[in-house]
């Protein structure tokens, strides 16, 4: 699936991005048509729905958890996919500092009486009706104020903590419905506690809970029948569900690789063999659709209350800029830049190094040099980039070179290299 494009290769074009200086000294190529990109799409795999696959067989890990579409990562000697989250195209998200999504956030606009921004697309109403239904969640989870409360009520320990995020606790009489009032699962975290293995939690003896000290609740987590549709759940498109693959719940793994040895998590997850020799249960598909949602006030996220990851859940990170440089899946040999909900991201690089794009969205892109108006593929061009599809491209010289996506010309980014 991958294509590259790097200085040898551009030596054979009229003007080459590894050979290009800072436009402020070089005078600018003339301009050249694009192809007929929109006509080489209908050969492209696609997902049959919003709960499936595309039939790609990726080169390398792709995405970003928790912020993708869909994520790649490598397992054993094999690239799997483990994520499917929002709908096929786009997708409303708030992960960004500087949009105001939290529930707190939310609450302050809906009081202001104003206008409500663009960015959440929804209107007073739709907002109005939201926060009503995130008020029952907030009750739902704050009722329990400890483990022992949870246990009293007949829940159940069944995770890990993941960083940022916390162990789930299972309501086993929840069902499988969308209801605000009873969430399926509690998640609770510890200060310190983020890698703590499930088996090394604790458990429920009876109405106590027997194991670590200091979890507190932070959030819900519904999981709720896997239907071929993305949910309508929760009121307007804030709530980007998704649905796990080839996972190890349970043990002493939880996906973070082999039983030997600590390795990066975004790099890499537990292989079935790994899984079952560290206790846990390994699923191909986890079969729900899932959505975490953080309601209690003093774990108010940074990144929109329906992030799959809480900032401000331990260990504490800055921004959800932050966490999506954390979650970036990636390998050692090229800086990692996926194209997330038809847009390109923050890219930064040194002279000489690889960067490789990766498109981790439902639809295809290009990466193309120059802008919608003045297209520059003599410079580089990936051609058409369908989900899992990668593309390699190296400058020999500092400077802001400017990209974009010849299907989706709104869609352009500039490349800082230093």
């Amino acid at each position: 699936m991958r294509r590259v494009m790097g200085c040898v290769a551009a030596l054979a074009l009229t003007v080459a991005a590894c050979s290009t200086a800072d436009t402020t000294t070089t005078q600018a190529p003339e301009a050249v048509a694009l192809p007929d990109y929109a006509a080489q799409v209908a050969d492209l795999p696609q997902a049959a729905n919003d709960r499936s696959l595309p039939d790609v067989s990726p080169d390398g890990p792709v995405g970003a958890y928790g912020f993708s579409r869909y994520v790649y990562q490598r397992q054993g000697d094999v690239i799997v996919p483990t994520l499917i989250e929002g709908p096929v195209g786009h997708q409303v998200r708030c992960q960004q500092l500087d949009k105001e999504c939290s529930y707190l956030e939310l609450q302050a606009i809906y009081e202001a009486g104003g206008e409500i921004p663009d960015y959440l697309e929804m209107d007073r109403s739709t907002l109005g009706e939201l926060l009503g239904q995130l008020a029952r969640v907030e009750s739902a989870v704050t009722q329990y104020e400890t483990l022992d409360d949870a246990c009293a009520a007949g829940l159940t320990i069944s995770s890990a903590q993941s960083a940022n995020m916390g162990i789930h606790v299972t309501d086993p009489g929840a069902g499988f419905a969308f209801n605000p009032d009873r969430p399926q699962m509690i998640l609770f975290a510890k200060e310190g506690g983020e890698r703590i293995p499930r088996l090394d939690i604790g458990r429920c003896d009876r109405d106590k809970f027997v194991g670590e000290e200091g979890f507190r609740p932070v959030g819900a987590v519904f999981n709720i029948s896997l239907s071929e549709d993305h949910p309508d759940a929760f009121a307007g498109e804030l709530d980007n569900w998704h649905v796990h693959h080839n996972t190890c719940a349970g043990g002493t793994v939880e996906n973070a690789g082999d039983v030997d040895r600590e390795v990066e998590v975004n790099a890499t997850t537990a292989t079935a063999e790994e899984c079952r020799a560290g206790g846990g249960f390994f699923l191909p598909v986890i079969s729900s659709w899932m959505m975490h949602a953080y309601v209690v006030p003093e774990f108010d996220p940074q990144g929109g209350v329906f992030a799959m990851f809480n900032p401000s859940v331990w260990p504490l990170a800055a921004s959800p800029e932050e966490l999506l440089a954390i979650r970036t899946i990636g390998d050692d040999d090229a800086v990692a830049a996926p194209i997330i909900n038809f847009s390109f991201g923050n890219i930064e690089a040194k002279v000489g190094e690889t960067i490789r794009f990766g498109n981790a969205d439902g639809v295809p892109h290009t990466v193309t040099a120059g802008s919608s108006i003045d297209p520059r593929p003599q410079e580089f061009d990936s051609g058409v980039l369908g989900t899992g599809g990668t593309f390699d491209v190296s400058f020999d010289k500092p400077g802001k070179y400017q990209i974009f996506c010849a299907l989706h010309p709104e869609m352009q980014a500039t490349v800082v290299i230093n």
